[in-house]
């Protein structure tokens, strides 16, 4: 079956007159009839009733003719999508990506490609894990995802652009903000801890739990919170203290002070995953944008790092 001849039928359907069908198409009437009759052929029964002077849809014909519309519908749209695709620029970037990426690292980076595009939608959406962003990429829900590795998914690739310490978050009356050299393990073995659940956030659930067990000891988690803005007020009303990515520190919360964590595992990764046979130039320019601002980031928290030490 040729998109060709479901075309022709499509004509004829419609004009029910062979002569008008054919100029409508630009077929001579002796090939359309052909076109047609070969498809009648295939399908095992027949779409129309003839006679000399009249045309008409036979029962199955009328319920193929909607069908066929329906096909061909789908068949153009698929081809705008794809021209819009192979658009060597999108008019649209998806983002997904942690709370670090947008609250702390992206507002720069989408500052400075707005200059350059500032028509283009960047709608970004919150994403905790990175099993789902990933997802999202595979499937082309998202462009660019932000998260904290490992990933070794298959056409994917990932760029760790900066590297965090880990930080403890605790109210400035407290005793052990006198410590500015940093906390250990021990340090916070009796204090009631605000951790994260480990079905939101992963990767900082687990650094808490496997640090403490390093030391043969278990953390006394007072409660569990899925976002760092919540622990950062609980923690002002001295209901626990917390550990949380250096990127926290740059935002000043008032009445909290924070102190290195030293524990050998306390390093976090952050990075950009794409995929690996994007050939887009929007998503690619954004993606050298993103890469360039991974030095000034770093020295962000360079700084935020000797505040707090």
């Amino acid at each position: 079956m040729e998109l060709r001849q479901l075309q022709a039928f499509v004509a004829v359907a419609e004009e029910l007159h062979f002569r008008a069908a054919a100029d409508r198409v630009g077929m001579a009437q002796a090939a359309l009839s052909t076109k047609i009759k070969r498809l009648e052929e295939e399908l095992g029964f027949p779409l129309l009733f003839r006679t000399t002077r009249h045309v008409s849809l036979t029962q199955a014909g009328t319920v193929f003719l909607k069908e066929v519309h329906a096909t061909l519908a789908c068949l153009e749209n698929g081809v705008r999508q794809a021209e819009l695709a192979a658009d060597s620029r999108f008019k649209r970037l998806r983002i997904g990506g942690i709370d670090a990426a947008l609250i702390w690292y992206l507002p720069p980076v989408i500052e400075a490609f707005k200059a350059r595009l500032p028509n283009l939608s960047l709608p970004m959406t919150e994403v905790s894990g990175s099993d789902e962003q990933i997802t999202n990429l595979q499937s082309h829900r998202i462009d660019l995802a932000f998260f904290r590795p490992p990933t070794n998914a298959p056409g994917i690739k990932f760029e760790t652009l900066v590297e965090e310490h880990v930080l403890v978050a605790l109210p400035k009356s407290h005793y052990l903000a006198e410590k500015k050299e940093g906390l250990t393990v021990e340090d916070l073995a009796d204090e009631p801890l605000i951790n994260f659940p480990r079905n939101a956030r992963p990767y900082l659930h687990d650094l808490v739990i496997k640090s403490f067990s390093e030391k043969n000891l278990r953390p006394k988690i007072a409660m569990e919170v899925t976002e760092k803005l919540t622990m950062m007020r609980l923690i002002e009303l001295e209901m626990g203290l917390g550990l949380v990515p250096e990127w926290i520190g740059v935002l000043r919360p008032k009445n909290i002070v924070f102190r290195p964590f030293l524990a050998a595992n306390a390093r976090l990764k952050f990075g950009v995953a794409w995929r690996e046979n994007e050939r887009n130039q929007t998503v690619m320019e954004f993606l050298e944008i993103v890469k360039d601002h991974a030095d000034l980031a770093q020295k962000e928290l360079k700084r935020t790092w000797k505040r707090h030490t």
